[in-house]
């Protein structure tokens, strides 16, 4: 292993693991107290499952190539009043955007120019101007694909976090997961209150009615802005 300039990041060298293993599981070995490898792979999923981006066979968070489809009008997609094509991804924030075609109800499909196509809402949003390539600059799309109808948008894109560049408050948010669920060795039943002697540990904030601990109410504080509503 070599270190990183930051002392966050370590590089295998090669020839790599020696037994080789898929991405997520753990490699590790418990010791007496347990894994800390586990426990962290545990609130990592707690975290993607929490933000709910893209589908239910895909939470991940990590920037990946996907393909998705989408009806419009929709939540995830729609045909402007001003004829641009607005489309919401599964995954934000995109980094990059491979391909978008329009598919007509008649099968027929059609792809769009993209080099008018800008990433908006702090990388939640896919906005393009309806242009066919080589077409002239704003030439519309054929009078078939129309707010009123049904279509569906078909766009490949790269979204979520790149390596190295996962944001402070969602690394944080592990933190305070990994010690969520480590905090239940010290209180199993989840008590509010735990008083044991001298010692006196209050898992909750005062007043709060969700039940939740005060290390998971700031780890959902934190995630609120990476969170698919």
């Amino acid at each position: 292993m070599t270190g990183a300039a930051d002392a966050t990041h370590l590089t295998l060298a090669a020839p790599g693991t020696a037994m080789a293993h898929a991405p997520g599981v753990s490699a590790s070995q418990a010791g007496a107290g347990g894994s800390l490898a586990e426990v962290i792979l545990r609130a990592s999923a707690w975290i993607e499952n929490y933000c709910q981006q893209g589908t239910s066979a895909d939470h991940s968070l990590f920037a990946l190539s996907r393909t998705e489809k989408w009806g419009m009008p929709g939540r995830r997609a729609l045909l402007d009043v001003d004829g641009t094509l607005v489309i919401r991804p599964g995954h934000f924030p995109v980094q990059s955007v491979a391909s978008l075609a329009a598919q007509l109800p008649s099968g027929a499909s059609q792809n769009l120019d993209l080099s008018l196509a800008q990433i908006t809402g702090e990388g939640r949003l896919i906005e393009a101007p309806l242009v066919f390539p080589g077409a002239a600059p704003f030439a519309v799309l054929p009078t078939a694909l129309t707010r009123a109808g049904r279509q569906w948008m078909i766009v490949t894109y790269t979204g979520g976090f790149a390596a190295g560049t996962v944001p402070y408050d969602v690394q944080q948010a592990c933190v305070w997961m990994v010690s969520e669920l480590l905090s239940a060795r010290r209180n199993p039943s989840g008590a509010a209150t735990v008083k044991q002697g001298t010692n006196e540990l209050v898992a909750r904030l005062r007043r709060d009615t969700t039940g939740d601990s005060i290390l998971l109410v700031q780890a959902k504080a934190a995630l609120a802005p990476w969170r698919s509503w």
